[in-house]
């Protein structure tokens, strides 16, 4: 009989403007998965962000800061997810994979913070979380790690790209599902420029709103050529044979295009340069079409920016039966079901990892409920 799981995987990326929470159903093992959405839901993070973001901001703070933050945030996880399941009468998971919240990624450093505990107290599961530290303990970025969980959820008869407008923007690049021996070897990606890191801390500039809600304000500037043009080659010499974090989000820029370009402006000019960054490296690799994911999808210029520099079809993931706003979570989740059966979720050729673990390391840090645990 076949294996089936229900897991529900929890992501707050690098914009810190929310949780994305999905449940999805896992049938087999192994690479052999085939993995479905359930259902997913978002939801802001309240007080908690202005806390996270001065953390990733890398404000100072006492030991005790950081403890008690990291535990509300797992309190935080714990609530949330228990309003999502029971709220759409959803099935308790056999697993939880979560991501934490990222304040610091400089490799081989890098800190998730959460405390888990709280989440699996409340959901009576297992509990995985850490997933990137095993990558870099070996040698690698730690990121990304989406790419084999793109391939379970969206790989296809043709190459494709899946682009993820995240904080950071990353592209995985999947082979054709032909069948052919090896196909899983030949997935590659990688981190390629700030996106909404850049664009949110635009729009806390000149609009003094958190983000630019669909691209509005971007919609009615115009893009200046020659200072996108600046923007994007600093864009592009960020990234390289690396992941992106703290200190690569380009904020220079900003303060220098400010006192030349209206708000408007600027805010399309910005967007302008991200999207041809993105294009760019989609058209370089040879993708039949682009799927855009994320939170900067809703972001017009931005997509609009992207399709004119790929060279190729881009559609939101939602098109292939994944929301863009779901994308992550999913993906976190199918890690979480790969690392439960011990199948390493980074790739080297992705993450730069110069070998692969020895074969008796699971990947993440875990919490085991025992088996007649029935929550609290």
């Amino acid at each position: 009989m076949t294996r089936v799981r229900h897991v529900l995987g929890a992501m707050t990326g690098t914009s810190i403007d929310g949780i994305d929470l999905a449940l999805v159903r896992v049938e087999g093992t192994g690479l052999a998965m085939r993995a479905s959405l359930v259902a997913h839901r978002s939801a802001g993070l309240g007080p908690l962000a202005a806390r996270l973001r001065a953390a990733a901001e890398q404000r100072a703070m006492t030991a005790g800061d950081f403890t008690a933050l990291a535990l509300e945030f797992g309190e935080f996880h714990a609530s949330r997810a228990r309003d999502f399941l029971d709220g759409a009468g959803l099935p308790r998971p056999d697993l939880a994979s979560i991501h934490g919240q990222t304040v610091f990624h400089r490799p081989p450093a890098s800190w998730q913070l959460v405390n888990a505990h709280p989440l699996a107290r409340a959901l009576g599961c297992d509990v995985v979380f850490d997933l990137r530290g095993n990558d870099l303990a070996y040698g690698g970025q730690g990121a990304p790690l989406t790419p084999l969980a793109d391939w379970v959820l969206l790989r296809a008869r043709a190459p494709r790209a899946v682009v993820n407008l995240g904080g950071f923007a990353n592209v995985t690049f999947l082979p054709a599902d032909d069948g052919a021996p090896g196909a899983v070897a030949a997935i590659h990606g990688g981190d390629v420029c700030a996106c909404n890191q850049l664009l949110d801390a635009a729009a806390r500039m000149v609009l003094d709103a958190p983000f630019d809600a669909d691209g509005g304000a971007a919609a009615r500037g115009r893009a200046h050529p020659e200072r996108s043009a600046v923007l994007a080659a600093s864009l592009a010499s960020a990234a390289g044979a690396r992941s992106l974090g703290t200190g690569d989000e380009c904020l220079g820029w900003l303060e220098e295009a400010r006192a030349h370009l209206a708000p408007n402006d600027l805010l399309a000019t910005a967007a302008e340069a991200v999207g041809t960054v993105i294009g760019r490296a989609v058209r370089a690799h040879g993708a039949s079409d682009a799927l855009l994911a994320g939170g900067g999808t809703r972001h017009r210029p931005l997509a609009d920016a992207i399709a004119r520099a790929a060279g190729c079809p881009t559609h939101p993931c939602g098109t292939h039966g994944i929301p863009p706003e779901a994308r992550e979570a999913a993906g976190w989740a199918v890690l979480g079901a790969l690392a439960q059966d011990g199948v390493p979720v980074s790739l080297p050729r992705v993450t730069g990892r110069p070998g692969a673990p020895k074969p008796a390391t699971v990947d993440g840090t875990w919490i085991h409920v025992r088996a007649e645990h029935s929550g609290p």
